[in-house]
């Protein structure tokens, strides 16, 4: 069967459907109604999960050993309060911190720990005894007694930028959430259990916190910490799990504002095209429809709602509308000739119905382009949202007939807006691409070279706290603690032994404590390491006060059985802090590095290096392994630029066969996307020239703008294959297309546009970016739907007649 005859039956079959329709509009109406009520009841159900460990696939190497390290050591995503006195050590203030330092243990649910002042590890000799108690085991009852503590706080050199800044201005409270949910009801004997378990094993069986969970005990911190800020106990709060709560409010407020300004603005268009409240209200009850229907979806297939997956709502919102004006078009423009209801809907499904179909397959065709992605929200975005197409697909072609059934509508209907200034600018856009084609191909390559130059001066970035504008407290915070206590973010580097004991060895160990002295040195641009514990810091500790306290006796034991004997003395005096440093076997070692927040696309590189160094220096005496937050940043980002470099490829490899499949040509096939390619190119432009950054969610910009830009090009070429068969003469063929289809392709680019612009009043500046430059690339598409695609027909036509002649 040719392609020609397939359209011919495709066209067919849509016109059979609608007349089918018109006959049980109420059987339809039902029927999917009934389909729908399943789906929507889910939407209750659905989650959201703002967390960095959910931006990566649960089959991620890099997330199993983090997980595992999780499993072994505890969450390293402290919450962390800094405390600005007027003085540290004074009895008011002191008071003040203890009483919040309980309440926090007293009320804060899903606590594992709270890190003060109030019960920092204290490690003393008296008389050859090993004590180790909270620095205020003992509340002072006199000045004497307080400068005793705090000259012992201020020696301890493991405070510093940890618990007490190094200008002595800051102190600090660091909190761990619990690292399992409540849901498990397994004993957690992580860090000291009878094995040691390889940190590359199989995901974690356990369900870590929830999200629900962490924002529940982010908020309760909140409202504790609202009752403490004062001028002179002056708060900052900041971490992981503060900025997941704060994406996941923003979110959660920003998709409200969307979707109604979405649909507000919708309405708008559609009433100035139509003049009509039926059909204004039937697309915008369909689209909700469709969209409901895909949410609730997603807790079906255990897809919860994140960062990028939040543009669901506003994009199906414009690519369901879209599908809808096509068809109420043509019908409305059938009634206006006086056709009857029934032959209307027909006509309007055999004119619309494949175009929409072959719409509905390239934007899902570069959806799906997602799934290839190793980022779960934008795997997640290439399952859900083609799904969401499906919908809005079906529900047009069923729902729209049998509502214009039923709904009552005159027999000699008011035509749409008389849009005059709207359609002299199609004229002369016809006027301009047939009149002088080649000077718009010309003006198009010039634009081209133009954004290719652009494009070279892009620059990457995945910094999710600059997300928030300047000024925001969270990014204020940030700063605070990056500048006074060097850094807040932490890498974590595990050296893992093969053998019982292995991490006694006194060179290990030595090894370790140069590796920390030279990380004093260490910088790499913007980033350096501020801080590093390990257990070489607890031994050195208790070596120091077994020895009288003595500094010259702060280092590492340089026998093996002493090592043990200390390390068991330390065991044996009640502390726990053993099992944050290493495991029961003491096999593997954990170094925790603290490392200033910034953009993660600084950071991949640093991983690799740091991993490569410290290999290098312990040699075969453990294996060296970097996890933590900062490298699932790192990953997360370049996991982004290799799934959309592959994205891209694919949404092409899917979309011009398509092309080509309408058109009946290679050749017209591959030039229709030349209008399609050239926004996306443009908008890289413009990102170069005016420094938007590439990261997660501007990177998502190419391929939904190709999927839905094509959808224009497709109902152009449409028309203008039917007026050219009709006709025989393209530039008629040209102006009649853009007189008809040409109008119902403005208020569709002008829905999407409008569907996209609206991210632009969300609170983060991912979101802004991406609605803007999203919108700008529909625009653009729009322009060379207009000029350069009708140019290109006529002169691939022109040629051909020409040699047709000459033959």
């Amino acid at each position: 069967m040719s392609q020609q005859s397939l359209r011919t039956r495709a066209d067919a079959s849509f016109t059979q459907w609608g007349h089918w329709v018109f006959g049980h509009p109420w059987l339809v109406i039902i029927s999917v109604l009934t389909f729908s009520v399943h789906f929507i009841s889910q939407v209750r159900h659905l989650e959201i999960d703002t967390s960095i460990e959910g931006f990566l696939l649960e089959d991620d190497p890099i997330l199993i050993v983090y997980n595992d390290f999780r499993d072994r050591f505890e969450r390293d995503d402290l919450v962390t309060v800094t405390i600005r006195p007027p003085e540290i050590f004074d009895f008011k203030f002191l008071e003040k911190l203890r009483k919040l330092h309980q309440e926090l243990e007293d009320d804060l649910k899903y606590l594992d720990e709270v890190t003060s002042l109030i019960n920092a590890r204290s490690t003393r000799g008296v008389e050859g005894e090993l004590i180790v108690e909270d620095l205020f085991e003992d509340w002072p009852e006199n000045e004497a007694e307080l400068a005793v503590i705090r000259d012992r706080a201020r020696e301890n050199p493991i405070y510093e930028n940890l618990l007490l800044s190094q200008n002595g201005e800051l102190t600090t409270l660091a909190i761990r959430f619990s690292t399992y949910s409540e849901s498990s009801d397994e004993i957690d004997l992580s860090g000291f259990d009878d094995e040691a378990v390889p940190l590359t094993g199989e995901p974690s069986a356990r369900p870590f916190l929830t999200g629900a969970e962490t924002l529940e005990a982010v908020a309760g911190l909140y409202a504790i910490l609202e009752r403490y800020d004062a001028d002179d106990f002056e708060l900052e709060i900041a971490g992981a799990p503060i900025l997941t709560s704060r994406l996941t409010n923003e979110m959660t407020a920003d998709m409200g504002t969307f979707l109604v300004v979405s649909i507000l603005a919708t309405a708008v268009f559609l009433y100035l095209l139509f003049r009509r409240i039926s059909a204004t209200l039937i697309p915008v009850g369909i689209v909700l429809l469709s969209l409901l229907t895909t949410v609730g979806f997603m807790p079906l297939l255990d897809i919860p709602m994140q960062l990028p997956t939040q543009i669901l709502p506003a994009f199906l919102l414009a690519v369901g509308i879209g599908d809808s004006v096509h068809i109420l078009a043509i019908f409305y423009q059938y009634r206006g000739r006086g056709e009857s209801k029934q032959d209307s809907i027909a006509h309007a499904l055999g004119h619309s119905g494949f175009p929409v179909l072959m719409t509905s397959l390239t934007t899902a065709g570069a959806l799906l382009s997602f799934t290839s992605a190793s980022l779960a929200p934008i795997h997640n975005l290439g399952i859900i949202a083609p799904i969401g197409v499906f919908f809005a697909f079906i529900y047009t072609i069923t729902l729209v007939p049998a509502l214009l059934a039923v709904v009552p509508i005159g027999e000699a209907p008011r035509h749409g807006a008389r849009l005059g200034v709207v359609d002299r600018m199609l004229e002369q856009c016809a006027v301009l691409s047939t009149t002088r084609p080649w000077s718009v191909v010309a003006v198009s390559c010039a634009i081209l070279l133009i954004g290719i130059a652009g494009a070279t001066q892009l620059r990457f970035s995945h910094n999710p706290v600059a997300w928030f504008p300047e000024g925001d407290p969270l990014r204020v915070s940030m700063d605070v603690m990056n500048d006074e206590l060097k850094g807040i973010m932490s890498i974590e580097v595990l050296f893992e032994t093969d053998k019982e004991n292995g991490l006694q060895d006194p060179e290990l160990l030595s090894t370790m404590k140069a590796l920390q002295v030279a990380n004093d040195d260490l910088r790499f641009g913007e980033i350096y390491i501020g801080k590093s514990l390990s257990l070489v810091d607890i031994l050195e500790e208790i070596h120091q006060a077994l020895n009288g306290g003595q500094a010259e006796f702060h280092v590492i034991p340089e026998d093996r059985q002493l090592i043990a004997q200390e390390l068991l003395l330390f065991e044996t005096s009640g502390s726990d802090d053993l099992e944050d440093v290493t495991d029961s076997l003491f096999m593997t070692g954990r170094m925790t590095l603290r490392a200033p927040w910034v953009d993660a696309y600084l950071y991949a590189p640093v991983m690799r290096e740091i991993e490569s160094i410290y290999q290098e220096a312990v040699g075969s005496m453990a294996k060296v392994t970097v996890t933590g937050l900062m490298p699932l940043l790192s990953r997360t980002f370049e996991a982004v630029i290799h799934s959309m470099a592959r994205s891209y490829v694919i949404a092409l490899v899917v979309i011009t066969p398509l092309m080509m499949l309408l058109l009946s040509s290679v050749r017209l096939g591959l030039l229709s996307m030349i209008p399609n390619l050239l926004p996306i190119v443009l908008i890289l432009g413009v990102m170069g020239y005016f420094e938007f950054p590439l990261d997660g969610f501007t990177l998502l910009i190419g391929s939904i703008a190709l999927g839905l830009a094509v959808d224009d090009t497709i109902h152009f070429m449409n028309s203008f294959r039917r007026y050219y068969e009709e006709t025989g003469d393209a530039t008629q063929a040209v102006h009649l297309t853009l007189r008809t289809a040409g109008q119902a392709m403005l208020v569709t680019t002008l829905v999407l546009c409008a569907g996209f612009f609206v991210f632009t009043l969300g609170y983060l500046t991912s979101t802004f970016n991406f609605g803007f430059l999203t919108g700008l690339a529909l625009a653009m598409a729009f322009i060379g739907d207009v000029t350069l695609a009708p140019a290109l027909m006529v002169i691939v036509i022109r040629r051909r007649e020409a040699r047709a002649a000459a033959s």
